[in-house]
C-alpha cells in the first residue's frame, strides 16, 4: 500500500507542475509588470516602493529601474537564486544589507547605478563570483571597504563614477584580477598622500580606464586647484615617502621616551651597584696594615 501511496504523490506533484507551466504567462506576473517571456519580468517606470512579489522562482533577468524601491530585501537572493541579470537603476536603494547578495551565485550582471548608497562595506557583493559587470555610478558613495569587492574574481567592469569618493584603497581595485574597465570619473578626488597609492595603480593600468587618465581630475590641497590626473607624475608624490601619520609620530614619541627612561633606569642601577662594589671591597690602606701586621 504505502508503495502505492508514493507514486501517487509523485503524479500529483508532476499534475502540478504541469498545470502552472500550462498558465499564460501573464498569470505568472506580479501586479504592474509584464513577462517578456518565461524568464524576464519587466517592472520599469511603474512607481513601485518595493520588490515586486512573488513572481516565477526561476526567473533570470529583472528589470526593475525608474522606480522608488528603498531596500533589496536580505533574503532576496534565497528565492531568486537564478537570476543572471538585475537592473536596479533609478531607485531609491541607500543601504546594501550584509547577506543580500549571499545566494546570488548565477548573477553575471547588477546595476545599482542612480541611487543613494552611500558606502560599501567588506563583502558587500560576497558570494556573487560570477558577476562580470558592476555599476555603481551616480550614487552618494564617499567611502567604499578595501575589501568591498572581496571574490570577485570575474568582474571585468566597475562603474564608480559620478560619485562622492576623495580617496579609494587601491587593494580594493587589486582584488579584480580580470578587471578591464573602471570608470572613476566625476569625482572629488583629492590628491593627498593617502591618494598616492590609487595614482600609482591608474598610472600603471590607463588602458582601463576609456579616457585614460585625461578623465579624472583631482583637487591639490595646497594649490587648492583642480587637475587632470595626466599632469601628475610620481614626482608629484615624493614628499609622500617620507609622510608620518599622526599614530606614527606617537608611536615615534613615545617609543623615544620609553627607551630614555629605560637608559636613566640602568644608568642608576648600574652606579648602585659600582658604589656597592665600592664599598664592599677591601681598600688598599686596610691591605697595607695587614701586611704591617705580617
Amino acid at each position: 500500500m504505502w508503495p502505492c501511496l508514493c507514486i501517487w504523490r509523485r503524479l500529483a506533484r508532476l499534475l502540478v507542475l504541469g498545470l502552472v507551466f500550462l498558465l499564460p504567462v501573464g498569470e505568472l506576473c506580479p501586479t504592474a509588470c509584464s513577462c517578456l517571456d518565461f524568464h524576464t519580468i519587466d517592472c520599469r517606470d511603474q512607481g513601485l516602493l518595493r520588490v515586486p512579489s512573488p513572481f516565477p522562482l526561476d526567473v533570470r533577468k529583472l528589470l526593475a529601474a525608474g522606480n522608488r524601491i528603498r531596500e533589496i530585501p536580505p533574503d532576496f537572493f534565497v528565492f531568486y537564486n537564478d537570476l543572471v541579470y538585475l537592473d536596479f537603476r533609478n531607485n531609491a536603494i541607500s543601504v546594501l544589507e550584509g547577506g543580500t547578495f549571499s545566494s546570488s551565485a548565477k548573477l553575471v550582471y547588477l546595476d545599482l547605478s542612480y541611487n543613494n548608497l552611500t558606502q560599501l562595506d567588506a563583502g558587500a557583493f560576497k558570494s556573487a563570483e560570477k558577476l562580470i559587470k558592476l555599476s555603481l555610478g551616480h550614487n552618494s558613495l564617499s567611502a567604499v571597504d578595501r575589501e568591498a569587492f572581496q571574490s570577485l574574481g570575474q568582474l571585468q567592469v566597475l562603474e564608480l563614477n559620478d560619485n562622492e569618493l576623495r580617496t579609494l584603497d587601491v587593494a580594493a581595485l587589486e582584488a579584480l584580477p580580470n578587471l578591464r574597465t573602471i570608470r572613476l570619473e566625476g569625482n572629488p578626488w583629492l590628491c593627498d598622500c593617502d591618494f598616492a597609492g590609487l595614482f600609482s595603480w591608474l598610472e600603471g593600468n590607463p588602458n582601463k580606464l576609456q579616457k585614460g587618465l585625461d578623465e579624472i581630475q583631482c583637487t591639490v590641497p595646497v594649490e587648492d586647484i583642480t587637475i587632470f590626473l595626466s599632469e601628475l607624475t610620481q614626482a608629484s608624490f615624493r614628499d609622500c615617502k617620507f609622510s608620518l601619520s599622526l599614530t606614527d609620530l606617537l608611536i615615534i614619541i613615545f617609543s623615544g621616551v620609553a627607551v630614555s627612561i629605560a637608559a636613566i633606569v640602568s644608568s642608576f642601577v648600574l652606579a648602585l651597584i659600582v658604589n656597592c662594589f665600592q664599598k664592599c671591597a677591601p681598600s688598599k690602606d686596610d691591605d697595607e696594615e695587614d701586611d704591617d701586621d705580617d
